[in-house]
């Protein structure tokens, strides 16, 4: 007898949990609150559909990363490099026709299948990890952005409730704002949110149409060479993050940088370090962020050698020119990032600077280029406090340069990112930071 009542007890409370898990949130609203839900939840859906939506080309953006740089790789025959790209291309297109795993992040790209060597190929996977991240943290922002308006207007509605003499419909609304705000703390709100409004939303792009992303591969490169003609908004988001990112130092004690004046941007070729001269060769595009001292670089390279001003010139690109009028300003360091590396020492990118004196007719006083190996390259410029040296070093490999350089004369620096082989595809950020005296120099 005690054990059907236990069994009928279970039964009964069975029941009454589900009825309660029925019963919808919108059951008590009144009409008006009734309307702002509905639209809220319609513009749920429409934040499904829009990230739904943006998974394709995230995909077959990836897989042209890979075909370009299996290309780079097959030109320098590099055989390794492009075995490499060819099984991460197969592994991707093999895990996005899989059932995705709830528990990762970036389901087709989990942290185990991130590649040691090439370094190149491992940059390409982090930044496609990375937008796909990007992409979820805005559309979870969008949702709870949206949260936030709709209880803002059911807290209008309670106050236009309570001055109508309406306590029923007010403590309605109350209570669904009430509801919003405790789901809103919980980490996996937009998720619920989702299923609340019964929005489906995919866990990994589809499986990319190969005849799309041959049309797609066979398009020309865009033209980047008006790049310095776009407006700051024309640039991608995080391009146009790091620009604005303010320049940091001991407002107590300003380095020597902030007594620079900017001057522009033009052509430069390392051969001969040849800047801004009349009809020099145009390659690549620019645009310069004067405010932080940094600069964005992009294109592809269409030149090889070419003959200018009776000379046979070669890594050409674009560089940012600064005027000091004390050579004993001259201290800075030259950061360069990218997420296209060179992939051998004689390719590019490569990371240049060149230092020119201007009473002088803008003699080369001197120069260094060194190639962008890694996605980080870092050189340092300075004047010796107490003598006429100027050193540049690069502490990839250790490199050190010393030069004889006018005193309190007024100089000119560039600083500048190339390309050397027709098809390198450039994308790389120039900084100019405070630095050390020759004291912090090895």
């Amino acid at each position: 007898m005690r054990k059907l009542v236990n069994i009928l007890f279970c039964i009964t409370m069975v029941t009454f949990v589900l009825s309660a898990q029925a019963v919808p949130h919108n059951a008590n609203l009144p009409p008006e609150a009734l309307k702002m839900r509905e639209a809220y939840l319609a513009e749920i859906i429409k934040i499904a559909g829009e990230y739904d939506a943006a998974l394709l080309p995230l995909a077959e953006n990836y897989l042209l990363e890979l075909r370009r740089l299996a290309v780079r790789f097959a030109d320098t025959k590099d055989t390794a490099g492009t075995e490499a790209v060819r099984k991460e291309a197969t592994r991707f297109m093999k895990a996005l026709g899989s059932e995705p795993d709830p528990f990762e992040t970036v389901p087709e790209m989990p942290a185990e299948v991130l590649v040691e060597t090439p370094a190149a190929l491992r940059l390409i996977q982090q930044e496609y990890a990375a937008r796909r991240t990007a992409n979820d943290l805005l559309r979870n922002e969008r949702v709870i952005t949206l949260a936030d308006k709709y209880i803002g207007g059911l807290e209008r509605l309670v106050a236009h409730f309570e001055a109508q003499k309406k306590p029923q419909e007010s403590a309605s609304a109350k209570k669904e704002a009430t509801r919003m705000r405790v789901a809103m703390q919980r980490k996996d709100f937009a998720n619920r949110a989702f299923d609340e409004a019964s929005a489906k939303y995919r866990h990994m792009p589809p499986v990319p149409d190969v005849a799309n992303l041959k049309e797609r591969a066979a398009e020309p490169p865009p033209d980047t060479q008006k790049l310095s003609a776009l407006s700051l908004v024309d640039l991608p988001p995080v391009i146009q993050a790091y620009l604005m990112k303010p320049l940091e130092y001991d407002k107590d004690w300003p380095p020597e940088i902030t007594k620079w004046r900017y001057e522009g941007t033009g052509n430069y070729s390392h051969d001969f370090a040849l800047y801004n001269r009349p009809a020099q060769p145009d390659e690549l595009g620019i645009f310069a962020y004067p405010k932080t001292m940094r600069a964005y670089v992009r294109g592809t390279v269409k030149l090889s050698t070419v003959n200018f001003d009776n000379k046979a010139i070669s890594w050409l690109g674009k560089g940012m020119a600064w005027r000091l009028n004390d050579s004993r300003d001259l201290v800075c360091k030259l950061i360069y990032r990218t997420k296209r590396p060179a992939l051998k020492e004689d390719s590019g990118p490569a990371a240049c600077v060149a230092v020119y004196s201007i009473d002088e007719s803008d003699r080369l006083i001197a120069s260094m280029s060194v190639p962008m190996t890694a996605d980080e390259t870092q050189l340092r410029v300075a004047k010796h406090y107490s003598y006429n040296r100027l050193n540049i070093v690069w502490d990839g490999s250790k490199r050190k340069r010393g030069f004889t350089i006018p005193d309190h004369m007024p100089m000119r620096v560039v600083a500048s990112v190339v390309g050397f082989a027709p098809g390198e595809e450039i994308d790389a950020t120039i900084e100019i930071a405070p630095c050390g005296q020759l004291g912090d120099m090895w």
